[in-house]
């Protein structure tokens, strides 16, 4: 009985330290901000035969996501000024105003820069025409930063 006592007394802080520290659930609220923001929208996806997910970073911050054309988004939460920062100077690698990429497959990933209604898109999954190592790069942070709890 004094060995339990002292084992619940000893496990008591340690659980209430992971509860408080435990991020919780998003709610998924569904948003259309994404679909008339005018600032810069970094668009990064994946698309399987007829079925497409996407995830949005815009510039205020804001993280979506959506599957196919669905009329509206999901909130997924918020990144710092920071990361948006890091998440955008990373784009500047690919060249997106020259880059000219486009080698979808059945399988197929892409990255869209969109600036109002201007999008610069890079798609590939042809392994024939692999995509290149910048491109790779921005996709792989940009997933890092959406958790798999999350991720469609």
């Amino acid at each position: 009985m004094n060995k339990t006592l002292r084992l619940i007394c000893f496990l008591i802080p340690w659980v209430s330290f992971a509860q408080e520290n435990t991020a919780k659930p998003t709610p998924f609220a569904v948003s259309k901000h994404p679909f008339t923001y005018t600032g810069r929208q970094m668009i990064v996806g994946q698309s399987i035969g007829g079925l497409e997910k996407e995830y949005r970073l815009l510039e205020d911050g804001g993280i979506y996501r959506r599957m196919n054309t669905s009329q509206e988004f999901e909130v997924l939460g918020e990144q710092t000024k920071k990361n948006v920062e890091t998440a955008f100077k990373a784009l500047k690698d690919v060249n997106f105003e020259e880059i000219d990429f486009k080698h979808p497959s059945r399988s197929s990933y892409f990255i869209i820069l969109k600036t109002g209604q201007k999008e610069h898109k890079v798609t590939w999954g042809d392994a024939k025409h692999p995509a290149p190592e910048s491109v790779l790069k921005v996709y792989k942070a940009f997933m890092g930063m959406i958790p798999a709890s999350m991720r469609l």
